[in-house]
């Protein structure tokens, strides 16, 4: 007959191996003391995120001022996407502008937006390359929209930040229906989307301090 220590006698030793184990766990997550005062909640975080990461979370939450200012969405049926444009020169854009776009476009739809892509051709391209359905060739694009509002946006440059404003606009009345604003710190990913990779203009990257 095999002897059967009581569980009661075992718990112990068990309590004792969790506790190891969960100190243990708590060593890896928690950073080292450094003598410094402590950063606020969540800074931590935001230091160890990548450049691309800061920028789609900074794309999140204008999306979520956009969902938020909006006071009747539902007059709104559909709304056409349009590439954000440097404030000082409205017919001037860049890969940060079309990033923008993009970014928005993602995040207005899984928020529940009938968000229209302009670019869409009237059939499919196929060539060797693969096969195409979006386009910038006016000839090639649906001329026709039954939208009603128009998302739209203007970047303006500093020193060290980009400052970015969003807006949905009625089409039928010109009035702002909602609107939000974000800065996005100019570091090495958001400097090379300031680039035109057809101009190759430099670009002076000044850091804070």
């Amino acid at each position: 007959m095999k002897n059967h220590q009581p569980l009661a006698s075992r718990t112990p030793w068990l309590f004792v191996a969790l506790s190891a184990l969960v100190g243990c766990t708590q060593a890896v997550v928690q950073p080292a003391d450094t003598g410094s005062t402590p950063a606020a909640a969540g800074s931590t975080a935001i230091a160890w995120q990548s450049g691309a990461a800061r920028f789609n979370a900074a794309m999140s939450s204008l999306a979520d001022q956009l969902e938020r200012n909006i006071q009747h969405k539902n007059l709104l049926p559909a709304v056409l996407a349009s590439t954000f444009v440097n404030l000082d020169n409205l017919d001037d854009t860049s890969p940060l502008g079309r990033l923008i776009t993009e970014n928005l476009i993602h995040e207005l739809q899984v928020r529940h937006w009938n968000v229209y892509d302009i670019r869409l051709s009237k059939a499919v391209a196929v060539n060797p390359a693969g096969e195409f359905v979006l386009t910038r060739d006016p000839k090639l694009l649906e001329y026709q929209y039954l939208v009603a509002g128009v998302l739209a946006g203007t970047y303006s440059i500093t020193d060290n930040e980009v400052f970015v404003n969003a807006r949905v606009i009625d089409v039928n009345t010109g009035v702002v229906v909602s609107s939000g604003q974000i800065s996005l710190p100019i570091d090495d990913f958001v400097a090379r989307l300031l680039v035109d990779g057809d101009q190759l203009k430099p670009m002076r990257i000044i850091r804070g301090k």
